[in-house]
């Protein structure tokens, strides 16, 4: 789609300053707790606002599918656009948070198929990193860097509710010398660093995954990171192995469509993953 460039830059302009001024006023800035116990803050829904704005702009006739859906937002429409306003609220309304994003997802007939990442605080000396896809990955301007091959996973994103029971694929991770967050931040920033290399940026350059896995997925927080993996040349399944794509309309239309499971990664992480699982289940 020629106009999403021009897309991606008109977010930067409206969303870098939008966060940085939210950012600069945490001490008065106005939280929820969701009934999933996850939070939602007044930046939240200015931002997704903001988005949405700006997506109209570019493209009038759009369709949204967003985390904060309260505004009753079109059901119908083309393109249509998967919406994340601060993936990682937790972490924007802590001081020293870092972890956290703006996040949209271009679909066309049920597949992602352009993304736009903008981590405001991430990057060295918390400067901006902004990665954009269409056609081309691109990271702040640069040609993104995919990551090397693993035949088994190194270090791992299988984040869990907190004060959730250790799970057994766990301790199967473990067994092979996998290094494992569980403490969840920004799900779109964790599937991000099983693609790209953000080593020249990243304020934690050794954040970097071979494997991501997250069972009951809200689809505002995999979509992008779905599309950009396959972009980037890795994989991307459901807990079996079989690819989500592409999203149908059943799905969409849900209050909050959620992925059962969650597996993106190196091919062969993914695939030996997918078994351990599979092995888990039958035991």
């Amino acid at each position: 789609m020629s106009d999403v460039g021009s897309l991606w830059k008109a977010l930067d302009k409206q969303l870098v300053p939008l966060l940085r001024r939210y950012r600069r006023n945490l001490a008065s800035l106005h939280v929820d707790t969701k009934a999933d116990n996850t939070l939602l803050s007044e930046a939240d829904l200015a931002t997704q606002a903001a988005i949405i704005k700006t997506i109209r702009r570019h493209f009038p006739e759009s369709r949204f599918v967003a985390e904060e859906d309260e505004a009753e937002l079109p059901s119908s429409g083309e393109p249509t656009w998967i919406i994340d306003p601060i993936d990682g609220t937790s972490e924007f309304v802590a001081p020293n948070g870092r972890e956290f994003c703006s996040v949209v997802c271009l679909l066309e007939a049920g597949v992602p198929t352009a993304a736009y990442v903008l981590a405001p605080e991430l990057g060295v000396d918390r400067t901006p990193i902004t990665i954009q896809w269409s056609g081309e990955v691109v990271v702040n301007g640069r040609t993104a860097k995919p990551l090397g091959r693993a035949a088994r996973p190194r270090r791992a994103s299988v984040t869990r509710s907190k004060g959730s029971a250790a799970r057994k694929f766990e301790i199967d991770l473990a067994e092979v010398g996998c290094a494992m967050k569980t403490r969840t931040t920004s799900q779109t920033l964790d599937m991000v660093r099983t693609c790209i290399d953000l080593s020249t940026w990243a304020q934690t350059p050794e954040y970097q995954f071979d494997l991501f896995y997250r069972p009951r997925q809200k689809v505002w927080d995999g979509a992008a990171g779905i599309g950009l993996a396959t972009a980037m040349g890795r994989t991307a399944t459901d807990g079996r192995g079989i690819s989500p794509l592409p999203l149908d309309e059943q799905f969409l239309n849900q209050r909050e469509p959620t992925f059962p499971e969650t597996v993106a990664g190196d091919p062969d992480c993914v695939r030996w993953f997918v078994d351990l699982l599979a092995e888990s289940r039958s035991g």
